[in-house]
């Protein structure tokens, strides 16, 4: 009997040619997929493919926001193409084997018949390893295969994919089970399929455990970082998207079972659920940590390259607030928190780093370029704005009218100081060299700061008219103060300096 019990569990009734052949889904294809979605950077709603009624297996149902984040975020908020439509495609095709069933239920009722039933029902148990091993498609370690090296923003978008297509396979198939009469096999077919099931969704778990909870602490480094800086912070968000698709995904995964089966795999997807909000609270402590000691590298007075992309990551958690709550156990104010702290830090990152650039007034256009961004951010998204508050908002509007003062100061007040006099030479012997010096330092500051670039166009204007009005009335009262004979030692006339002055700023 125990020959027969081991044939049965070597009898593959599962058409799988079907799956590759007319559905065109392999671990290759998934890969392929998984890498045109991530370079196109398109975007939609992946939670959209699971059921809006299905809700969280802790009892509370979730929703998400499109997203985009540097384009492999808002691959990670997407689908395949095979995404939503796999359920439709299965259900089209015929996956058993009618024959081998056949066979298989023969070999049933000779067992049950001699009284073998319950050594059956532990064969299918003891070899529920090699059952669900037929079906590739259903092995997430045969999925992920030689590529765990891949990025975890890879990875997690093969996970959430491979997740959808497990999940829908399984669900097809135990309804095409339970849709055969074949007598003996009937009192067969949930132990039968329940154990193919457990070992594919337990297999998903303890991958999704393996690649995204070990090693996924952030690491600090003490210089330019954003190449360091971006993957590191790409951790929550990782952290996120597996969340997100275990919340959307476990109420379709415990249907599929019954029994203390269903409960093991609830506690399971529990204690992920767990062990995934507490790396993401860890995350977030060390993410603040890291962003605060950050060295960059300033090439220019534009936006820095970390403050947008910290600003995304920011975007991109507020965006998926509801799976962030969840996360967080409800609490709300525990997301704000978080933004805020991380706001607060990137402001010190900008603030400390700023100190070090050397050129009068860079500074400032620096962290004018870089605040303004900010706050163009919070207003785009408006939920950011919301946790930052209408206080936040005010005090950064105030801080640019700071800056483009203090950037006046430190670029034009050391130019118009060249008129000063500095000895007692008989004024006759002045004009031509006060202007000669005022022109030296005139055109050196407008060399250097034509290369500046302030991208929003109406800061640009403000910069400009601070500069008129500290500059222009100045420079027409010492030119005033000269007859039109000494007038000739100015290289500039006014309106030659206004249309200089235009230039700045363009980059």
């Amino acid at each position: 009997m125990s020959a027969l019990a081991m044939e049965f569990c070597n009898l593959k009734i599962l058409r799988l040619d079907e799956l590759s052949d007319h559905v065109g889904i392999s671990p290759a294809s998934i890969w392929e997929s998984v890498r045109r979605s991530c370079s196109s950077g398109s975007s939609s709603n992946s939670a959209a493919s699971w059921s809006s009624s299905s809700g969280s297996f802790t009892g509370t149902s979730g929703s998400s926001n499109e997203a985009s984040f540097n384009g492999y975020l808002s691959a990670l908020s997407e689908d395949m193409s095979v995404r939503s439509d796999n359920n439709k495609a299965f259900s089209r095709m015929d996956f058993i084997n009618r024959k081998l069933l056949s066979i298989l239920n023969d070999i049933a009722g000779i067992m049950i018949e001699g009284g073998c039933e319950k050594m059956l029902r532990r064969a299918i148990d003891r070899q529920s390893p090699q059952l669900a091993s037929y079906i590739e498609i259903l092995d997430i370690n045969n999925i992920l295969g030689g590529h765990k090296e891949e990025s975890k923003e890879t990875l997690t978008k093969v996970w959430t994919t491979a997740m959808h297509i497990i999940v829908g396979f399984l669900r097809e198939m135990k309804r095409q089970l339970n849709g055969q009469d074949l007598g003996y096999f009937n009192r067969l077919k949930e132990d039968y399929f329940l154990a193919i099931a457990k070992q594919s969704v337990m297999k998903l778990l303890k991958a999704s455990s393996s690649i995204f909870i070990q090693d996924a602490s952030i690491v600090p480094a003490y210089k330019d970082v954003h190449s360091t800086l971006k993957p590191d912070l790409s951790k929550m968000i990782n952290v996120v998207m597996i969340y997100q698709a275990l919340n959307y995904g476990m109420p379709t995964i415990l249907a599929l079972f019954s029994g203390q089966t269903k409960e093991f795999i609830l506690a399971e997807g529990e204690g992920l659920s767990h062990r995934l909000s507490d790396m993401f609270v860890k995350l977030a402590v060390e993410q603040n940590d890291l962003v605060r000691s950050q060295c960059l590298d300033i090439s220019d007075t534009g936006v820095h390259r970390s403050t947008r992309h910290i600003m995304d990551h920011m975007r991109m958690l507020v965006q998926h607030k509801s799976t962030v709550y969840l996360i967080l156990k409800g609490d709300e104010k525990a997301l704000c928190e978080l933004i805020v702290q991380l706001i607060s830090s990137l402001e010190f990152m900008l603030d400390i780093n700023s100190k070090g650039l050397q050129l009068p007034g860079q500074q400032q256009m620096f962290l004018l370029n870089n605040v303004h961004f900010m706050l163009q951010e919070a207003k785009r998204e408006s939920d950011l704005g919301l946790i930052l508050g209408e206080g936040w908002l005010l005090q950064r509007h105030d801080q640019l009218d700071l800056f483009i003062t203090g950037y006046v100061d430190a670029s034009w007040t050391p130019v118009m100081s060249c008129f000063l006099r500095q000895t007692r030479v008989p004024e006759i012997l002045w004009p031509h060299q006060l202007f000669d010096r005022f022109t030296s330092s005139l055109e050196m500051t407008y060399r250097v700061q034509k290369t500046w670039k302030v991208t929003d166009p109406l800061i640009r204007r403000k910069v400009r008219e601070a500069i008129f009005h500290k500059f222009i009335p100045e420079y027409r009262m010492h030119m005033e103060n000269y007859s039109e004979k000494k007038q000739k030692s100015a290289r500039y006339s006014i309106e030659q300096l206004e249309s200089q002055l235009q230039e700045l700023f363009e980059g």
